[in-house]
């Protein structure tokens, strides 16, 4: 990571609402360099560990428990309940990072309130990270914690037949890829996923070649993830949820992006493809944001808006 006498100033400032330029110029840009990632990821720790800290928890009970993982490992959980007590509809949610960073507290505040307004129960996986653990391992993890919290619903005073998957940039490229197992494995059905500023594609798009040096995420530091995530496993339909040539089938999609992200059009080029493949979706570009912007400024009008419009879209899957 750059210190801050050296660190590059991020491009597209001018681009991005005036209320954000002084968080987003601020911000360090996101290499994901072998030499720089244990340095990334102890900062995001402690930023996230900061962030964590300071949410009101209000009404929401927290809890965690462990789970035996894919290969028998510990898988931690962590358990976010609403005001309704019994019988909730549950929400499986994989936290952001770009496969290379995060854990429980990088999406808590997102959670909380999800939890809260949705009135429903959060159960957010702290999955394998790469490059130690490549592909299958994040996904292995978070379909453990799906089949899990479905198969053991009633301990969890939830709703094993209302069930919602949500993640947000590579958490949501994981929970799109468990929605197209589940499928393919006739699962446990699924009510819907949310896919929050999505990491979809593993090829360059023309957002991600523009974005060169955006707050939030860069398109080298995107193409690095992936490389970490992928190894030496390719990038084919079974790796990569975009590169699925049929998308029919799969659940009722939300999906919410910013614009001035490098993963943009991913984003809007999978939810034109399930639109086409008679899949419901609803779309959201927000204006004039970068990558995490939500995290960043999170008291901000937009802020406050976009998460409410993931909370109204699973109250509205969940009261069907």
């Amino acid at each position: 990571m750059t210190t801050p006498a050296n660190r590059p100033r991020p491009q597209g400032l001018s681009r991005i609402d005036p209320a954000l330029r002084e968080v987003a110029a601020a911000l360090d840009l996101a290499e994901y360099r072998n030499e720089t990632l244990a340095v990334e990821r102890d900062h995001a720790n402690r930023l996230a560990a900061q962030r964590a800290a300071g949410v009101d928890v209000g009404s929401v009970a927290i809890d965690t428990c462990t789970i035996s993982g894919p290969c028998g490992d510990r898988l931690d959980l962590r358990l976010y309940r609403g005001r309704t007590q019994s019988a909730a509809p549950l929400v499986v949610y994989a936290h952001g990072g770009g496969f290379v960073t995060g854990n429980l507290d990088t999406d808590h505040a997102q959670c909380v309130e999800l939890a809260r307004y949705a009135d429903c129960l959060i159960v957010s996986v702290d999955y394998r990270l790469a490059p130690e653990n490549p592909w299958p391992a994040a996904l292995d993890d978070v379909e453990a914690a799906f089949r899990h919290a479905v198969a053991n619903s009633a301990s969890f005073d939830a709703d094993g037949s209302r069930v919602a998957v949500m993640g947000r940039g590579a958490g949501a490229a994981l929970v799109a890829g468990l929605a197209q197992r589940v499928f393919d494995r006739e699962g446990p059905p699924i009510l819907a996923q949310i896919l929050h500023q999505p990491m979809l594609d593993s090829d360059a798009t023309p957002s991600r070649r523009e974005f060169q040096r955006t707050p939030g995420l860069t398109g080298p530091a995107v193409s690095r993830a992936w490389s970490h995530y992928l190894d030496d496993s390719g990038a084919t339909a079974e790796h990569v949820p975009a590169h699925r040539a049929n998308l029919e089938g799969l659940p009722p999609t939300f999906i919410s992006c910013a614009e001035i992200d490098p993963c943009r059009d991913e984003a809007i080029d999978y939810a034109s493809r399930l639109l086409h493949a008679y899949v419901h979706t609803e779309l959201h570009v927000i204006a004039a944001t970068f990558h995490g912007f939500d995290s960043a400024v999170p008291d901000w009008v937009v802020s406050r808006e976009s998460r409410a419009l993931h909370a109204e879209a699973l109250r509205r899957i969940f009261t069907v």
